[in-house]
């Protein structure tokens, strides 16, 4: 029926490798994330899922969640690192160092290579180096704010990518115009 009516793509993240899941989430079980992925992609609909990395979790299971979104054929994978907000269960967590967000960008590419990864909450711990996201192995950035977190301004994001040559696509006039309204 979604694909009927012009649903193309639908986005569900795992949030983390099943084997770390009980510890950030009970409100359902990973099984149920698969059989959500399973039922869109036998809808004939694109799939994009991926999670939040740093949640304290180990490289094994960074590595877990990058073979299960590779087995569930996962056409764009969204790469989130934690932002601990205060007042949250893992606010004592300590953000990723840049050198783990880059290895562990450039594993998800290793073990993805079809896949469209792109990276999004969290870039902010790269500090300087946001751009090498994409030596590392990046296709792309989600620009603008995340749910719980700002992101770097649609303009900075704009210029990183211009500067380094690389292609833009999406409607980053309707990005611009969304950041200013929420300004």
């Amino acid at each position: 029926m979604l694909k009927e009516n012009g649903l193309e793509n639908y986005h569900h993240n795992l949030e983390c490798a099943e084997s770390f899941f009980d510890n950030v989430c009970t409100s359902h079980t990973f099984q149920e994330n698969i059989d959500t992925i399973n039922n869109a992609r036998e809808a004939g609909l694109r799939v994009c899922a991926g999670g939040i990395l740093g949640m304290g979790e180990s490289l094994d299971q960074r590595i877990e969640l990058a073979d299960t979104l590779r087995q569930l054929g996962v056409e764009s994978v969204p790469m989130n690192f934690l932002s601990p907000v205060l007042g949250t269960p893992m606010a004592h967590i300590e953000p990723m160092k840049p050198y783990e967000i880059l290895r562990t960008i450039a594993t998800y590419r290793y073990l993805l290579p079809a896949a469209e990864i792109r990276i999004a909450g969290g870039r902010q711990f790269l500090g300087d180096m946001q751009s090498m996201i994409f030596m590392a192995g990046a296709s792309g950035v989600m620009i603008g704010n995340y749910l719980t977190t700002q992101g770097r301004s649609v303009d900075d994001d704009i210029k990183m990518i211009q500067d380094l040559k690389l292609d833009i696509r999406g409607n980053t006039q309707q990005r611009r115009q969304q950041a200013a309204a929420s300004a």
